[in-house]
């Protein structure tokens, strides 16, 4: 099963990253420094910058996973209304989802190896469920699974839980949209506050170099300008952290 809450840049995904840091490297070496040898300093922080990169995409991924997973909660709730078990109930949701979420679908690949467990394998559906619901590590997942197991042991109406779990599901998405939205303006103060110092280095070397060359031809200037891009730097993390709000 898929585990979400670590993200692996694939072969694909790691070359572009790697092209991306050097070219980033090599334009912000340039820009501060007027040395493109400058930009082997980045070397020592490319694994700290690739774990922020995999933690972001581990974000996405888990937000389009509880999106699909939504989805599916109101079409397995459909099925079993109609007298299906669970195993038939994700049968007949893989295809609708695959349509919905197209080839790039998160749950769609976790939902066909559970399928196939159950129908070949001829496992426990709970089972199968509780070490979908381990790997994802998603609170809304783990209650799901929770929920199922106790109707199905103790005979109350699965119908009614499943609703009830999509409604909760769907409410907390709104809300969190709504948080997104509140932060999104912080979040885009904090690029600004990362992109302006370099914006305004760049027109000082294209205007009025005369200016500005001082910065490179003494050490004192070029720990100031260093001091300035660390600065930076740690004002835009701190900001990630400060608008990172969960649900």
């Amino acid at each position: 099963m898929l585990d979400l809450k670590t993200y692996k840049l694939n072969k694909k995904e790691l070359c572009i990253f790697y092209i991306c840091l050097a070219a980033s490297a090599l334009a912000l070496s340039f820009l501060i420094y007027h040395n493109i040898w400058f930009s082997f300093m980045i070397v020592p922080f490319a694994a700290k910058i690739r774990q922020f990169v995999e933690d972001v995409m581990a974000d996405k991924r888990r937000r389009k996973y509880l999106a699909e997973f939504k989805d599916f909660l109101f079409m397995a709730s459909t099925a079993i209304g109609a007298g299906r078990s669970m195993k038939d109930a994700i049968g007949e949701a893989i295809p609708s989802l695959s349509n919905i979420h197209g080839g790039r679908a998160v749950l769609v690949p976790e939902l066909e190896k559970a399928h196939y467990r159950m129908d070949k394998g001829r496992e426990n559906d709970v089972s199968v469920l509780e070490e979908l619901a381990e790997a994802s590590g998603l609170e809304d997942v783990l209650d799901f699974v929770t929920i199922y197991s106790i109707c199905k042991s103790s005979g109350a109406s699965l119908i009614t839980a499943l609703s009830k779990a999509a409604g909760v599901i769907m409410e907390k998405m709104s809300i969190e949209r709504e948080i997104r939205e509140l932060v999104k303006r912080k979040e885009s103060e904090g690029f600004v506050i990362l992109v302006m110092p370099a914006v305004v280095i760049l027109f000082l070397n294209l205007f009025a170099p005369d200016y500005i060359a001082p910065m490179y031809e003494s050490l004192a200037g070029r720990m100031i300008m260093s001091m300035a891009a660390a600065g930076t730097a740690a004002v835009y993390v701190m900001v990630r952290r400060i608008t990172k709000v969960d649900v």
